[in-house]
């Protein structure tokens, strides 16, 4: 396939009544109720935000295999390599800070609905940061959902981001370091350009309960 769904839309032409903000999770595992973040990136045109912090739980053996992050003594590893890194309250309330230097944020991730967003807004309770984040954000918007609306038309059955980036913009990327997912979900979302409609019909909220 070489080129998008026509959707008739633009990226850009939003900035008016939303910034997309593009953002990912790295975790301990895949138990929405239970794991804790490691990596938290996100980023906006060429703003771009990244932080580490040492899991408070153990990581499982699958969430290091795929990641690459394991656990020495108090120290977060990357591939084997020291990872400078922040406490989970830092993090959060930095993430936030980033996020008020846009106009009416709208939260960007593959699959948040059912895993970002519900992670992040368990980590934000637990330091009593949810109400000033919602102050913040205009929204979510899970472009794992928008792209089964978006390709519903075509022979695509697989919506992974992976395989989405390979098929739409024709290469590989680090996939599962977070800094490098956001930097790819930005493209491929430029590069389906989706109608403003369809992203309006797609928002949703913490307050929704959907999350």
């Amino acid at each position: 396939m070489n080129s998008a769904p026509n959707t008739r839309g633009n990226a850009t032409q939003s900035q008016s009544e939303y910034t997309l903000v593009f953002f990912d999770l790295e975790t301990t595992g895949l138990d929405v109720a239970a794991c804790d973040i490691v990596q938290l990136s996100a980023i906006s045109g060429e703003e771009t935000f990244n932080l580490h912090m040492v899991p408070r739980c153990r990581m499982t053996d699958e969430a290091s295999r795929i990641t690459g992050f394991t656990v020495q003594g108090q120290a977060l590893l990357l591939h084997g390599g020291p990872v400078k890194t922040v406490t989970h309250g830092e993090a959060l309330s930095s993430f936030i800070d980033f996020l008020r230097s846009f106009h009416q944020p709208l939260l960007v991730a593959h699959n948040a609905k059912r895993f970002d967003c519900p992670v992040l807004s368990r980590a934000l309770d637990e330091f009593s940061l949810k109400d000033e984040f919602q102050q913040v954000v205009a929204g979510f918007l899970d472009t794992f959902l928008l792209s089964k609306e978006l390709l519903a038309a075509t022979k695509v059955n697989k919506y992974s981001q992976q395989y989405l980036v390979k098929l739409f913009l024709h290469k590989t990327y680090m996939a599962h370091n977070a800094l490098e997912d956001v930097r790819a979900l930005q493209e491929l979302y430029n590069k389906w350009n989706p109608a403003p409609a369809m992203v309006r019909k797609q928002r949703f909220s913490l307050e929704s309960r959907q999350c």
